[in-house]
């Protein structure tokens, strides 16, 4: 791995992460709003930094409807329930969406090793998946509406599924050359 994708990864992680926790825990402080807007910054500086943001805006739209669709299902099997930041009781909360915006950009990145793994990555998505909401209900964004176990499994599986079609998703808007690295790195420039 070059300094330049190795720097690139490294970037693109703490974006994530920030992520993760801006949104989350700005849910627990009751400021959805203010998780949900800040969240889509930290996408938006993504964008600014990838060298094809096209292609990875489509990675990242697929994410986001693919996230409605399987959190919407969560929300309406009474699975998870989110206290606040909804634009309707019977969706996901907004800062969830764009969770699923900040977990798709990393799958050029960060995650970019999984490529064409779909077995290994529905493994991991679906333990991964299943404890990133159970830490997010554990800390107070969210909650379980039925027994948790069952709400794990549900999630766990959503996941898994979820991971196989990002991945192949990911496949086909892969970089043409050089990998995914961010414009800072790339030679040239």
């Amino acid at each position: 791995m070059t300094g330049g994708r190795a720097w690139s990864n490294l970037i693109n992680y703490a974006l994530f992460q920030s992520g993760w926790f801006v949104c989350v825990f700005g849910a627990v402080h009751e400021r959805p709003w203010q998780a949900t807007t800040t969240g889509m910054g930290l996408v938006l500086l993504h964008l600014l930094l990838d060298r094809q943001p096209r292609r990875e805006g489509k990675l990242l739209i697929l994410g986001f409807f693919l996230g409605l669709v399987i959190d919407t299902f969560h929300v309406q099997t009474g699975v998870l329930l989110f206290p606040v930041g909804h634009f309707h009781p019977g969706l996901p909360a907004g800062w969830v969406l764009i969770l699923w915006l900040q977990f798709a950009s990393i799958l050029h990145y960060s995650l970019a090793w999984l490529a064409d793994r779909y077995l290994l990555g529905a493994v991991l998505g679906s333990i991964g998946g299943a404890l990133a909401y159970g830490a997010g209900v554990r800390v107070g964004a969210a909650s379980f509406g039925a027994d948790p176990f069952r709400c794990l499994v549900q999630i766990g599986l959503s996941w898994g599924m979820a991971m196989i079609i990002l991945l192949w998703a990911a496949g086909k808007t892969a970089p043409l050359e050089g990998g995914s690295v961010y414009r800072l790195f790339q030679r040239g420039t």
